[in-house]
């Protein structure tokens, strides 16, 4: 049981600032032993932080890791989104329910576990894949999977995480000697529990050059010479989204947006867990190139061991003097800190995360202004992904026309794709912007796993486009993608057979939007439910052939009319979906037609 005194002893360790309730509410979860924040807990914080209870409820009931509900010792959380979907999540959760007797949302009698279905954990080349409080565990099948469970009766609860076998970023990384690395050079040479590793590796040699022979303004302009976009998905040149930060004194930040929650998407956890020091120096040169002094990584929560080893990595740094005061012996003051998110899709989007950050619900906000003016507590802040700020390390050392003597003309460098589905190899390529489908599937894949043909891939993530036999040659990089009326978004290239049902499919992808809308704005929050009723109708054979226009037109609303991105996306799944698959979603209209897909998941998870 939690007293008043162990919330006092939390909040004084964190601090009692409302950006630091994230953090406190993650100790006090874990200090009850069985996940869960009771309400008379949350009521004494609220007091003792002098904060309304409102605010601290609402805080706890948008983020899905939080419950004021008792759940157990172990929660096993199944991941059900895109590639997990694809591989076999539904056969996963009917071994766990009838090994343990329980459904999702459901807790064994003796209290030791709690079944919850959960959207993308970031194992998507392991896939099937579960969390069981923070140890992560893939490629389940039923032969494994009561081993697994069995193996915690005797545990106790552990805050810290652990991998199952081949789960680490280096086992998810393809061998294969065609690629281009440069993001993933070290990865397998640097220790990533080890700066001096690091630094026999050229560890901050950039920061060092950046520091002795460049001004602010000169780093920015070799960031704009290379011609580097944002590797999350928006695709923005970086040394413009630089420059944007105003000069002067005030207080500045740096922001590194880590919540990989696109679904298909776990590059940024394999660059955090096996090589965060660069990050750490690529956070500091755009530190010293906008002038700020202070620096955030934004973690999921999902992601307890990059949280472990970033933490590590700042601490070892901060000691060496990289971080802190006076760094290279200027007069140039830095720090980082980690944050963690809860459980939220929508804090992917740069403003949701800052109010994350700041102690509140993960609302997107309105823009202008934007965050390079008026980001975290009001101040200028840049937010750049895992994989942009990993990348400017390298350009800084070696220079814009090294970077970009490889990629497109408009699309400079390297681009770490994620690959999963059914291919005999999944995992982690990294490439030249430009690569194809085709490239993806036969040299790095191995090609279609053994009796599949090649049906569609969705490239992006949910919020991504689905791509026929006929743009396998597309050049996926950021531009072409987009003539082609498809995205690049986060690097995400998810293979399915010619058993993958497009109906199946795109219920899967609607359900994941239903269920991570924030729900602050209408079009989106009523959008996303009527997309996935409709979709739930072609499911069940209970749908009209006019049923598919009616989902055109209300994605296309949303995207006129939503706040953020996520309401603004379903609109490129559904229309590439249809554009490629428009006589499945015909055949689904007869009550009589056959699916055996689309019956598994409405019985998994609808009936």
């Amino acid at each position: 049981m939690i007293t008043v005194q162990d919330i006092e002893n939390v909040i004084a360790a964190r601090g009692n600032a409302r950006e630091h309730l994230m953090a406190i509410l993650r100790d006090l979860e874990n200090l009850s032993g069985r996940n869960v924040l009771d309400v008379s807990v949350l009521n004494t914080l609220a007091m003792k932080m002098d904060l309304p209870q409102s605010a601290i409820s609402g805080f706890t009931s948008f983020y899905t890791m939080f419950s004021t509900e008792p759940r157990a010792k172990f929660i096993i959380r199944v991941c059900k989104s895109g590639p997990c979907h694809v591989m076999g999540a539904r056969t996963i959760f009917d071994v766990i329910e009838n090994h343990l007797g329980i459904r999702a949302g459901e807790t064994t009698a003796d209290g030791l576990f709690h079944l919850e279905e959960c959207e993308c954990l970031g194992l998507c080349s392991a896939a099937p894949a579960m969390m069981v409080n923070y140890d992560m565990h893939g490629n389940l099948s039923e032969s494994n999977i009561k081993e697994i469970l069995d193996s915690y009766s005797a545990r106790e609860p552990a805050f810290k995480a652990e991998y199952g076998p081949g789960i680490e970023g280096r086992a998810v990384i393809i061998n294969n000697s065609q690629q281009t690395r440069r993001l993933l050079e070290n990865v397998g040479k640097v220790d990533p529990a080890s700066i001096e590793s690091y630094l026999q590796n050229g560890g901050y040699e950039a920061a060092r050059k950046a520091f002795a022979e460049y001004s602010p303004e000169q780093v920015i302009g070799i960031v704009k010479d290379s011609g580097l976009r944002g590797r999350g998905g928006a695709g923005f040149p970086v040394g413009v989204k630089w420059s944007f930060v105003p000069k002067g004194e005030m207080q500045k930040y740096v922001i590194c947006n880590a919540d990989e929650g696109e679904p298909g998407t776990f590059k940024d956890r394999v660059l955090m867990e096996e090589n965060p020091q660069q990050l750490i120096e690529g956070m500091l040169l755009c530190g010293y190139a906008i002038g700020a002094t202070l620096g955030y990584i934004y973690v999921r929560g999902e992601y307890r061991r990059s949280i472990e080893r970033l933490q590590s990595a700042i601490d070892q740094a901060r000691a060496k003097g990289f971080l802190g005061k006076k760094i290279f012996g200027s007069n140039f003051d830095f720090d980082i800190f980690v944050k963690e998110g809860g459980g939220a899709y929508v804090c992917g989007e740069e403003t949701s995360l800052i109010n994350s950050m700041e102690g509140k619900r993960g609302y997107p906000r309105v823009r202008p202004p934007f965050p390079a003016a008026a980001g975290f507590m009001g101040m200028p802040s840049n937010v750049n992904n895992v994989e942009t700020l990993s990348s400017i390390p390298m350009i800084v050392a070696r220079g814009a026309d090294w970077f970009k003597s490889v990629g497109t003309a408009t699309c400079a460098g390297t681009k770490l794709y994620c690959l999963s589905g059914k291919v005999n190899q999944t995992g982690l390529v990294e490439l030249p912007m430009g690569a194809t489908l085709r490239q993806m599937i036969d040299t790095f894949g191995g090609g279609m796993k053994s009796g599949s043909s090649f049906k569609f891939a969705q490239v992006g993530g949910a919020a991504g486009g689905i791509l026929g036999a006929d743009l396998m040659d597309l050049p996926l990089d950021i531009d072409s993608t987009i003539k082609a009326g498809v995205t690049l978004g986060s690097g995400v290239v998810l293979v399915c057979d010619q058993e993958t049902c497009a109906v199946d499919f795109l219920l899967n992808v609607l359900n994941f939007f239903e269920h991570e809308s924030c729900g602050q704005c209408i079009p989106c929050k009523l959008g996303t439910s009527q997309l996935h009723y409709v979709a739930q109708k072609f499911a069940m054979r209970e749908a009209e052939e006019k049923d598919i226009q009616l989902m055109i037109d209300t994605a296309k609303m949303m995207k006129l009319a939503s706040l953020c991105a996520l309401g603004q996306s379903p609109i490129l799944p559904i229309e590439t979906m249809i554009r490629n698959f428009r006589e499945e979603f015909v055949k689904h209209c007869d009550p009589d037609y056959e699916c055996p897909q689309c019956d598994a998941s409405l019985q998994a998870y609808y009936l």
